[in-house]
Parts: C-alpha cells; sequence; structure tokens
C-alpha cells in the first residue's frame, strides 16, 4: 500500500500518538492480548446482512515465505488488531471459520481491505483442510482474481452443517487495521448499488458545483468562483482515486496513492485560495505557512515507507482543515456572520466526513458499512456550504448597509418581543405606585385579558396585593435604597383567588419624573413545597406522628413554659415489646404496617392538647399536663388497656403486643429537654427488666445505680474483650448500580463476642466505649485486625475496589489515632485508595471541624470518605456543603418503602440531586429485596447495600461477592 489519504483524516492523530510512541520505545512488534489456540466461529444463519470479523478473527503475523500449511498449525493466535504497522518483512494472517446452523444454502460475500493495502491472498479451507477456492487481489497485478474496486472481495457458499476456514494473508507496511467483513450476499449486493449510486451522485453534484462556478466567474470575473470550480473537481478526483474508480479507470491501480495524493494537494490549493478571497486582506504569514505545508507529503512520499507517509500527510490534513476551522472564528468581522457561519458549517462538515471515516476505520468496518451514506452526503454538503459561502460574501458587500438599517429595526424589534413575550411579569409604574405599562405575562398573572383592562381597574399596584400596607412598605424601601431583590408577597388576582409572588424593582429618575421598574413571577408552588419541606422535618415518615427532632424541641418549650407558669408535665417513654419477632417473622414491610397502625392506636388515647411522637423504630413518646397523679395513672392504663386489645394480623399471622413504659416528671426543677427524656427512657429499660408490659416511674435514685451499673458492666466487657481479643470483625458487601464490576466492595463491621459465644452489636457497648475513652482502642483494634488480615491475602487485595471502616468521634480529634492510621499503612502496605472511612453524620456535625481537619489530610494521601445514616435531618443539607465526602450513605429508613412511600421516594431523590450537583456518590442503605434494587437504579444511585445484596458474615469466612454469585 502507498497510503492512505483523504479517507482517514482525523485517524493521523491516533496515528500519531501510535507512531510516536512506537518509535521512541524502539518496538516494532503490535500490542497483542492473551494468545489463543481455538478459531472463532461464524454462524453463517444468523448474517442477515453483515457482520464486523474484527471481533472475532483471529491474527498471528509470520515471515513472508511461511505456506499456509504451515500456518494452519500455528498455536499462538492473537484477537485483538494494532494501528501500528505490520513489522518490515512479516505479514499478516487472519483466520475464522464459518457453519451453517440452517437447512438452506447461505450465500456469503467476504470483504476485506481497501483500495490501498498492496496486496491480500483469501483461502477456503473445507472440513479436511482442502483448499477449494483462492483468491488473490494485487494492486501490482491489476489480473488478480479478486473481482473488488475497493478491496478484497470473496464469494462463498456456506451449506448446511458444513464447517469452512478462512484464512487472509495481508502484505502491508501500512496501519495492521483494516476493515473485514462477512456479508449476506443479497445485503451486499444491494448496498454496493447505494453505494455506487452515492458515488455517482455525488460525482454529479460536485460536476454541477463546478460548472455552475465555472462559467458564473466568467460572467463575473470573480476569483473565488475560479478556485472553488478546481476544489470541487479536485474533491471528485481525490474521492474517486480513494474508492479505486478512477485507478481502475486508468489501469493504474498501483498508483492509487499518488493519483489521490495528487487530487488532494490541488484540492488544499485551491481551498487556500478561496480562503484568501474570502477573508480579504488576510495574513501573508498564513499563506505562506499553509503553501508548505502542501511541501511536506510530496517529500515524504518518496523518504518514507507507507506508514510515516500516512501519518505526515494525515497530519499536514488535520492541521489545515483545523486552520480553517480556526482562521474563520479570527477572521469571522472582515465578513458578514452569515457567511462565516455558512463557510465555517462547510468545513465543519468535511471534518464530521473525517470523523465518521475514522469511526467506520477503527471499527473495522468496511465501505459498505451502515454509515457511508453520511459520509457522501456531508462531503457533497460542506462544498456546497463553501460554495454559498463565496455568493453569500459577495452579495453582503453591496447589502451591507441596507442590512445595517435592518438590524436597527430588528433590534427594536427583538426588544419590544422580548417585553411582551418573556416569561416573567414586567411592568412600569410612577413613583407614588400608579401602574404605566405591564406586559402580557404580567397581565396573565393577575388573570386579567388584556393590558388595557388591568390598568382600566387596577391603576396602583397597591391594589394587587392582598394587603396594600405590604405595597407601601415595598414604595418606601425603593425610594430609600433605589432597588428591592426577590422580595416575597401575597397578591391576589382578579377573581379573588390568592397566591405568592415575588418583586424585583428598580427606581429610575429622570427630568420629568421618578419611574420604577420592576419584573414579578409567580412562587406559589415554590412556597408550597416549602411548607412540605418543614412540615418533613418535623414529623416521622412513616407515622406521619412528630419525629424525634421536633418532639425534642416542642419538649424544651413546654419546659420552659412551666418553669415560668408552675404547671407539672409527665412525659411518657414507650417502647413496644419484642418487635423484633414481626421484623424477624414476616419482614420490615409487616413490621412498619404494625408500626403505622400502633401508633395511631396510641394516638386514640391521647387527650387533644397532648404531644405526640415517633421517637425512633419502635418508641414513642407522649407529653402532657396534668394536676393530681391520678391523671398519670388514668392515662398509663389507658395505653396499656389499648395496646392489650391490639391485635395485628399480617397473612396468616396474629400478633399480640405489649409495651413497657417509663414515666418522668417535670415538677418545676432545672432540667434540659434531654435529662427529662433520658430520665424516663432509664425508666422504660426499668419497666422492661422487671418482665414487659410493665410502668415504672423515674426518681433520682434509679439514674445513678442503673446507668452506672449497666455503663459499668459493658466497660467490662470492653477490657476483656481488648485483653482477650474477643472481638470478631464480620464483612457485608455492597454493590455498584450503574455498572458491571468484578471487583469487590464492603463495609467492615465489629462484634463483641460474649462469653456465652453470642455477637453483641456495638449500638449496645459503643456508647459506653466512647463516654469512658475506649472507643479509640477499639477504632485501633479494628485497623490493625482488618490491615494484618488483608495483607496476608494478595489476591483478595487486588480485586478490593473499596473497603468501609467506622472511625468514632473521639478518634477524629485524637491526634496519637491519626499518627497509629499513618503508621498502619505504612505497615501493612495498604494502598490508601482502597480505604473509605465511614463518619456518622450525627460526629460529623458535632465534631465538624475535626472532621474536616481529618478528612482532608487522609483525602491528600487517597483515601474516601462516606457520611454514614444521612438524611436523619434536612438540616444536614447545611453542613454538608463544607464536609468534603465522596460518599453518602442514604438512612434506610428512608430506602425500605421506597417502592410505596411517595414522601420516602422524594426525600431518596431530593438526596441525590443535592450528591449529584456536589458530585458525591451515594449509597443505598437496607435494601432488601431485588425490586427496591431496581427502582433505586432506575433513579440514579451508585451504589447498593442490603440483605438483598449480601448479609454480614465473620471476615474469617471471607468469600468473594463474584464467587457467590457464580455458586
Amino acid at each position: 500500500m502507498k497510503g492512505t489519504f483523504a479517507k482517514y483524516i482525523l485517524f493521523g492523530l491516533i496515528l500519531v500518538l501510535n507512531a510516536i510512541s512506537l518509535k521512541a520505545s524502539g518496538q516494532d512488534e503490535l500490542s497483542i492480548t492473551a494468545p489463543t489456540s481455538r478459531i472463532s466461529i461464524v454462524d453463517a444463519n444468523e448474517i442477515t446482512r453483515s457482520f464486523n470479523l474484527q471481533e472475532v478473527a483471529d491474527v498471528h503475523y509470520t515471515s513472508e515465505g511461511l505456506l499456509l500449511s504451515d500456518v494452519v498449525q500455528l498455536t499462538q493466535w492473537q484477537r485483538e488488531y494494532s494501528l501500528n504497522p505490520i513489522p518490515e518483512n512479516k505479514v499478516m494472517w487472519l483466520r475464522f471459520q464459518i457453519q451453517n446452523t440452517g437447512n438452506d444454502n447461505t450465500p456469503l460475500v467476504l470483504i476485506a481491505g481497501n483500495t490501498f493495502v498492496d496486496r491480500i491472498d483469501g483461502f477456503l479451507l473445507d472440513e479436511q483442510g482442502r483448499i477449494i477456492q483462492s483468491i488473490q487481489r494485487n494492486n501490482a497485478n491489476p489480473n488478480a482474481t479478486s473481482s473488488g474496486i475497493h478491496g478484497f472481495r470473496m464469494s462463498i457458499l456456506a451449506r448446511p452443517d458444513q464447517a469452512l476456514s478462512v484464512y487472509l494473508r495481508v502484505y502491508d507496511d501500512g496501519p495492521a487495521i483494516l476493515p473485514v467483513e462477512l456479508w449476506n450476499e443479497s445485503s451486499f449486493e444491494q448496498q454496493n448499488g447505494i453505494r455506487l449510486i452515492l458515488l455517482g451522485a455525488l460525482s454529479g453534484g460536485l460536476s454541477l458545483l463546478a460548472t455552475y462556478f465555472l462559467i458564473t466567474y466568467m460572467l463575473k470575473n470573480a476569483p473565488a468562483r475560479f478556485w472553488f470550480a478546481i476544489f470541487a473537481v479536485a474533491s471528485m478526483t481525490t474521492l474517486l482515486s480513494a474508492e479505486g474508480i478512477l485507478p481502475r479507470l486508468f489501469g493504474l491501480p498501483a498508483y492509487s496513492a499518488e493519483i489521490t495524493a495528487f487530487s488532494l494537494t490541488i484540492s488544499l490549493f485551491a481551498a487556500i485560495k478561496i480562503g484568501r478571497d474570502i477573508f480579504v486582506p488576510v495574513s501573508r504569514l498564513w499563506l505562506r505557512a499553509h503553501y508548505i505545508l502542501l511541501f511536506i507529503p510530496a517529500v515524504t512520499l518518496f523518504l518514507y515507507n507507507d506508514f510515516w507517509q500516512l501519518v505526515s500527510i494525515l497530519v499536514v490534513i488535520i492541521a489545515f482543515l483545523s486552520s480553517k476551522l480556526f482562521a474563520t472564528l479570527i477572521y469571522r468581522s472582515r465578513i458578514d456572520l452569515r457567511s462565516t457561519i455558512i463557510y465555517f458549517c462547510g468545513w465543519l462538515a468535511l471534518g464530521l466526513v473525517a470523523v465518521l471515516e475514522v469511526i467506520t476505520f477503527t471499527q473495522g468496518a468496511s465501505h459498505l458499512s451502515y454509515s457511508s451514506a453520511l459520509p457522501f452526503a456531508f462531503t457533497c454538503f460542506g462544498i456546497m456550504l463553501i460554495g454559498v459561502a463565496i455568493i453569500s460574501r459577495e452579495h453582503s458587500s453591496v447589502s451591507r448597509h441596507e442590512q445595517e438599517q435592518t438590524d436597527v429595526t430588528e433590534d427594536l424589534r427583538r426588544v419590544a418581543d422580548v417585553y411582551h413575550n418573556t416569561a416573567e411579569g414586567l411592568y412600569a409604574a410612577t413613583s407614588d405606585g400608579t401602574l404605566v405599562r405591564a406586559n402580557s405575562a404580567f397581565v396573565s398573572l393577575f388573570g386579567f385579558e388584556s393590558e388595557k383592562e388591568l390598568l382600566n381597574q387596577f391603576c396602583k399596584i397597591h391594589e394587587l396585593f392582598c394587603d396594600p400596607i405590604e405595597a407601601d412598605l415595598l414604595l418606601g424601601e425603593l425610594s430609600a435604597q433605589r432597588k428591592v431583590l426577590g422580595k416575597e408577597f401575597k397578591g391576589k388576582r382578579t377573581d379573588g383567588v390568592e397566591f405568592w409572588f415575588s418583586i424585583s424593582s428598580q427606581l429610575i429618575e429622570s427630568k420629568s419624573e421618578a419611574t420604577h421598574y420592576g419584573s414579578v413571577f409567580d412562587i406559589t408552588e415554590r412556597r408550597a413545597n416549602q411548607i412540605n419541606m418543614e412540615y418533613l422535618n418535623t414529623h416521622d415518615q412513616l407515622t406521619g406522628f412528630l419525629n424525634r427532632r421536633h418532639f425534642m424541641q416542642l419538649l424544651s418549650d413546654k419546659i420552659n413554659e412551666s418553669h415560668l407558669n408552675n404547671d407539672q408535665l409527665a412525659l411518657f417513654y414507650i417502647d413496644v415489646d419484642q418487635f423484633r419477632i414481626i421484623n424477624d417473622s414476616c419482614g420490615h414491610t409487616a413490621g412498619d404496617v404494625f408500626i403505622k397502625e400502633l401508633a395511631h392506636e396510641l394516638y386514640e388515647v391521647c387527650e387533644p392538647k397532648s404531644i405526640f411522637a415517633r421517637l425512633s423504630a419502635d418508641k414513642f413518646g407522649l407529653l402532657f399536663h396534668y394536676l393530681e397523679q391520678s391523671k398519670i395513672s388514668e392515662m398509663t392504663q389507658n395505653i396499656l388497656d389499648q395496646v392489650r386489645d391490639f391485635e395485628f394480623k399480617w397473612d396468616k399471622h396474629r400478633f399480640s403486643q405489649s409495651v413497657s413504659i417509663g414515666i418522668a416528671k417535670y415538677e418545676g426543677t432545672a432540667i434540659s429537654a434531654e435529662e427529662l427524656l433520658s430520665s424516663a427512657d432509664t425508666a422504660c429499660i426499668i419497666a422492661k427488666e422487671n418482665g414487659r408490659d410493665k410502668v415504672h416511674e423515674f426518681s433520682k435514685e434509679m439514674r445513678i445505680k442503673n446507668n452506672y451499673e449497666r455503663e459499668l458492666y459493658w466497660v467490662e466487657e470492653i477490657n476483656r474483650a481488648l485483653d482477650e481479643d474477643a472481638f470478631e470483625l464480620f464483612y457485608q458487601h455492597y454493590r455498584p448500580l450503574n455498572k458491571a464490576d468484578e471487583c469487590d466492595y464492603y463495609e467492615i463491621l465489629i462484634r463483641l463476642k460474649t462469653k456465652e459465644g453470642d455477637f453483641i452489636a456495638p449500638e449496645f457497648f459503643m456508647p459506653a466505649a466512647e463516654r469512658y475513652n475506649l472507643s479509640n482502642k477499639i477504632d485501633k483494634w479494628v485497623i490493625e485486625t482488618y490491615f494484618s488480615w488483608i495483607s496476608g491475602k494478595l489476591e483478595q487485595l487486588d480485586s478490593l475496589a473499596r473497603c468501609n471502616i467506622n472511625i468514632t468521634g473521639p478518634s477524629l480529634a485524637n491526634e496519637d489515632f491519626q499518627f497509629f492510621l499513618l503508621n498502619a499503612f505504612e505497615k501493612y502496605k495498604i494502598p490508601h485508595n482502597k480505604i473509605c472511612f465511614e463518619i456518622t453524620e450525627k460526629v460529623a456535625i458535632m465534631k465538624m471541624n475535626d472532621a474536616i481537619s481529618f478528612i482532608k489530610q487522609f483525602k491528600r494521601l487517597g483515601c474516601t470518605f462516606a457520611l454514614d445514616d444521612f438524611g436523619s435531618g434536612f438540616s444536614s443539607y447545611a453542613y454538608l456543603k463544607n464536609l468534603p465526602v465522596d460518599y453518602l450513605k442514604i438512612d434506610g429508613n428512608f430506602i425500605r418503602n421506597i417502592l410505596t412511600d411517595s414522601i420516602d421516594l422524594a426525600m431518596v431523590t431530593s438526596i441525590r440531586d443535592v450528591a449529584s450537583a456536589m458530585s458525591i456518590k451515594t449509597v443505598a442503605e437496607f435494601v432488601e429485596s431485588n425490586e427496591i434494587m431496581v427502582q433505586l437504579g432506575k433513579m440514579g444511585l451508585d451504589y447498593a447495600q442490603g440483605f438483598s445484596i449480601a448479609e454480614p458474615a465473620p471476615l474469617i469466612t471471607f468469600v468473594s461477592y463474584n464467587t457467590v454469585r457464580t455458586e
């Protein structure tokens, strides 16, 4: 092959990078993949149109003298092509097998190479390895057996249950990648006919353009028209030469490259002349640089091999096309915008031709690929646009003055259109609020049919406000500050309907009077959403009653009021007994339904003025005023009786439940809401310990005794576990939702192993650990144990994408812990980018400065960070923008009912949108069914974690997720 020229323009950049890399390293071998000895099989019965064999054909590079019988015995075949040239003194062999699983004969056509490939030999072998067909295409030998004009062509008849082996031998010193396709014969003939029609249409169109511009050049003596005629003819001959038509027509197939290069050079030269005439005056340096570029192809054509010829010529063409596009932008002020756009689009269309051809080439598709119509169309379209730009340029110089006047008129019309048709309501009013003008949006916003009707009925803006005093305040602020922005008021339409609107206005003073101009738009929906968000922020999503955060706020307010009024308050802490039985036997869905029904049962016995809230999963709070102790006893008995009479039904199951109640009274002593709730909680725990379905009232002695004993027990257990190594690491897999990934993602969990062999979850012992400064030791134990385990398992470390490890609050502020962590990474050689530290939302907010400092220090090393239990309160949004985390783990309470609860769906959607805006990945917790996982994937969340993916398991029994899935 002598070189591939005009068809693969942008492909040159790819070749340059590969060629430079190849030359710098001194390698002349091709990039390969793992070797294979099995020959790929293509089912002829499934080829209804065409099949790209680059996806399956095996490749081998041998010496030129190796025979087919020797090649058949080779085993080191590859499955990948390369952009590098075929090594010197070697040939490239391609092989694949055709089988017909159908019942009828299937005629096929094998297409390989293109006009510029030097030589291709094709061999068709039967099951016994006998050659039944041999075809050759050789540019140096026009009488070769292949009849393809553009490339190699072999007709193959695939008979039923017959296995045919195809071997292709390619002699060439250009890029090793070449199109190899297997076509259904009828589809090939049809598509080949379409291609010839397109070639004929393009040639005819270019001929007509050239003739028209040559004749008009003689009439108008416009040089640009003459050079465009030359450009159109040269472009046509370049295309026909690249397609192999002209070389075959003149009996010179071996000189296809030279003919194409000559035609291409003339095209570029004519394009330079066109640019010089359009961009008058043009820089001489720009012209000389382009003329020099034209000499490079001629020099490389005789001094270098085909590969480097292709690289140099395509670099020239890329530089030329780029310069034409940049010149259009640089010199656009010298011609009218219309001509600039047309001229730019013309060259852009030619650039798109190059892009399409490069894509087709790099995918190994032939000249009969589905995209062939686009290059032909864009070529004709691009050249035509360049011609139109020449004509437009001539006309613009004549009509410029008229156009300037038209532009002035058009600008005035556009200003009027913008004023009348903008989506925002615009108005003008005098300084006292008298309306002067209003656009259509303003008129429609307040319910009128026309501006005239509005001005006749409401002459002042005061009449548009629900409260006219607000209009006076607006005018007063406007008079003082000269400008107001985004003020929100409630207005009324002509039919009396009230709505919210936002107004911005500015006061402009002129010689005659002061006028203010403003814009108004409807914000009713936004205000409604704001109200909804406030509701979501203060109410539990499942039951609809108050949530814990808002309950604590109201409790604090009531304590302050009672302190002033000497009122007596009773706080009930209600804990559902054995709620876990329903969850374990019927699932979380049944548990949610049960909690919702039970909450309404409890609310029925509450007094109208009492405050009732859901504090956590199975715990409720009740606050009310009382005058006598008998009122508390009556309320207690009503609650116990109501729950005892309540029977929950789910499928065939029936459950009778009970509750334990802790009571804490506020009688004017100085105590906070948190302390009062803690007292009620302590009393409730004692009620449970006394046998459940009980009530216990808090006393001061109880707080000291029980809290102290309980925390002391866990402190002793933690110290024992640290001394006896009685902690156990568990892991739980989680997976990406938007991609297939063979790597492992999991979170490390800790359990405390009791003397009886039971495993205790961290929520039971970690509060005491943090209170008595033991959590830091636990964090160190987790990291030391896990790092030691993973460092000795290179296979698991290689397959690990990310391991999540929880960090407690005290560790964030402990400088010694940070030094320990840095040394642990160094000691066990753990890559930083494989570790993601999790910090709970509560800890991140309470220890904001420590968390930010810790995150920044280890993010610089490559670690990532996740914010755990995110979404428990909307206030977290205010802190999120200050925390440089990489992942948000959405609280599972929003995930479990996402398929049935529109509020949960809206909450998760909101968190996803905020995270996406901040480039933070999202992880959904408590994913307990495939249906939920599918919904989360559709919503665009990134990861899912829960029992639907995998359950927690001891780390010592670790199994890769992909192994579990395969089994």
